[in-house]
């Protein structure tokens, strides 16, 4: 995401197990600037990806007298890689009970050769942001390795810029409503309203007009002159 948005173009491809995708279709820098945000996968090959669990925040006397503590910074760029990409931000390492696994896969021969993760073993130790880790070999699988080009569009260049972006691009007028849809609008806008089994008539026309062509729900809606931001769920 970061080369992407720092390439002249808006541009950046990258290619591994881990593929740099987001949950969201708009990030926003430092500088208030905000982006539409698209990835495209290609190009997918098959490799053998070794996983790993990691324990955080070992005891160092529980590091056998045999163990070598590695060290995070020593590590070969591409192993270094795999890890941020699994834990994503390095600060969650600090936060109380979090855990995660790790998957090292390389289609490049050179890349597992010089690898400290491939091919397995019982367990490694590793220094990293002031936390010792213990990896513990979990399996080896075979995983798929794209390529995935991360594309950015600048939409806006303030919160006010961006609000208008929105209610033109995912913003919906509700209209005309029956008097049972203005309840359950009433209810949502006051906490939340819920529905189990098969929708009602006038929930199910409802999701209709906060529902986009390619099924995705609205961001906005106009309801009595006000607009609100809509969070849809099945």
């Amino acid at each position: 995401m970061t080369h992407a948005l720092e390439a002249e173009g808006g541009e950046a491809t990258s290619r591994g197990y881990y593929s740099p995708h987001t949950s969201k279709d708009y990030v926003v820098t430092e500088s208030e600037e905000y982006y539409h945000v698209e990835t495209t996968d290609f190009d997918a090959t098959e490799t053998t990806g070794y996983e790993y669990a990691v324990d955080i925040d070992i005891d160092d006397t529980a590091v056998p007298a045999t163990g070598r503590i590695h060290s995070f910074a020593a590590l070969p760029a591409h192993d270094r890689e795999s890890l941020r990409d699994a834990v994503g931000n390095p600060h969650l390492l600090h936060a109380p009970h979090y855990s995660f696994s790790v998957v090292f896969a390389y289609e490049n021969a050179a890349l597992r050769r010089r690898s400290t993760f491939v091919p397995e073993a019982e367990s490694h130790y590793l220094a990293w942001s002031d936390v010792l880790l213990r990896l513990v070999f979990d399996e080896r699988r075979t995983v798929e390795i794209t390529s995935t080009t991360v594309s950015t569009t600048r939409v806006a260049e303030s919160p006010a810029e961006f609000f208008e972006y929105i209610r033109g691009e995912r913003g919906a007028v509700l209209g005309p409503l029956t008097d049972q849809q203005r309840d359950i609008v009433t209810q949502a806008i006051e906490g939340t309203y819920t529905e189990c089994g098969t929708a009602s008539d006038a929930f199910s026309a409802l999701r209709e007009q906060l529902t986009e062509a390619d099924d995705r729900h609205r961001l906005l809606a106009r309801y009595d002159g006000d607009w609100y931001f809509v969070h849809l769920s099945r």
